[in-house]
């Protein structure tokens, strides 16, 4: 059965309505929550990248250690009027809002696992990050300036089962396209015009859509073009992205994609206006680095057998590894994430909270 307190915690948590960039009231949460353990704990300026209404919140333990350990505050969708639903094995919502669970699970299992280490006096020197706009630009996990002897860290914020972790994933680069042609009359004089949907359309057919490889895939989302049928369009606008295993090959998908697309402009005489960039990059932990081996002692010491995975998706563990800080995204058993059918079962939960504990308490030798 779920603990109580476990579940005390989820339920306030959740019932906060806080998306990208309103993440406030939840920081408000936390600085109440760490201080009332006799904790102390500040705020960043990463607003002032993610242009939200908070920053970062950060909780350096006893000096703040050389790990820490991570979640996110934000929710991708809105978790206003929130009717939870504790089921046999799960908790859900009533299927009109999401739950939360993304990531405000993983924000339960730290705290619950933070207020029972200081009850029992058995909490370790370490930093806890609660960070801002991970589901939007990752602002929160870009700004967070590490302290000086901070060497690895744990985000818990995977939907993967708690014996699970993700140690390696691929990168993101995120580009804009604007095809531009040259407008007329599409119906007196549409032999002056140079149509930039046509352009675009042939230029799509050399686009390498969907999956590509064990770590690659392309995708291109947004198509805005035209402002009438009795107009020649004379600019289409492009958004999409790249994932790639390592930026030499997204490097080179991505200039092969934009070289593809030029040719076919010059084909037609348009023109091509581009810009692109990597959302997160790629990363990789090997079974030597440090917290590998810790999440391998912590998950054995609760039973579990811990187990590494590949992801195709980012976190806030992409834009701390970039920092030269090692980090690992954890399994806390958020399922369906971002739907209004997210759940997650109280054994997964359970455990999530056991791990946390176990890191949070137990010296890596």
């Amino acid at each position: 059965m779920l603990d109580d307190r476990l579940k005390q915690i989820f339920v306030e948590l959740t019932s906060i309505d806080a998306v990208s960039g309103s993440e406030a009231p939840v920081a408000d949460y936390i600085e109440r929550f760490v201080k009332n353990l006799g904790l102390n704990c500040y705020r960043d300026d990463a607003d002032k990248l993610s242009k939200g209404n908070t920053g970062n919140v950060i909780v350096p333990v006893m000096g703040g250690g050389e790990f820490f350990l991570a979640a996110h505050m934000d929710t991708p969708r809105s978790t206003k009027n929130l009717k939870h639903r504790f089921l046999s094995d799960r908790i859900t919502s009533d299927g009109t809002t999401p739950l939360g669970v993304d990531d405000r699970g993983g924000l339960s299992a730290i705290l619950f696992a933070l207020e029972k280490a200081v009850e029992n006096k058995t909490l370790l020197p370490c930093t806890l990050l609660f960070t801002v706009c991970e589901e939007t630009s990752m602002a929160g996990s870009v700004t967070y300036m590490p302290a000086p002897g901070m060497k690895y860290g744990f985000t818990f914020d995977s939907f993967m089962s708690p014996a699970c972790f993700v140690s390696e994933t691929c990168g993101l680069i995120d580009f804009e396209f604007v095809i531009r042609g040259k407008a007329s009359h599409a119906g007196i004089s549409p032999e002056k015009g140079i149509n930039a949907i046509m352009i675009s359309a042939e230029a799509m057919t050399h686009f390498p859509f969907g999956r590509l490889g064990d770590k690659e895939t392309a995708n291109i989302g947004i198509i805005k073009g035209g402002v009438g049928t009795n107009v020649v369009c004379d600019e289409v606008f492009m958004h999409g992205e790249v994932r790639s295993g390592t930026i030499e090959k997204g490097e080179a998908m991505i200039h092969k994609i934009i070289e593809d697309f030029k040719q076919v402009c010059e084909k037609y005489g348009g023109r091509m206006e581009t810009k692109y960039f990597w959302d997160f990059v790629p990363y990789k932990i090997h079974d030597e680095d440090l917290p590998f081996r810790h999440f391998l002692k912590a998950a054995s010491s609760v039973g579990l057998v811990a187990t590494p995975m590949k992801s195709m998706g980012g976190s806030d563990a992409n834009s701390l590894n970039v920092k030269g800080i090692k980090t690992i995204n954890l399994g806390v058993g958020a399922q369906n994430p971002h739907g209004n059918d997210e759940f997650i079962l109280y054994e997964d939960f359970i455990n999530a909270a056991k791990i946390a504990y176990q890191l949070l308490t137990t010296h890596l030798e």
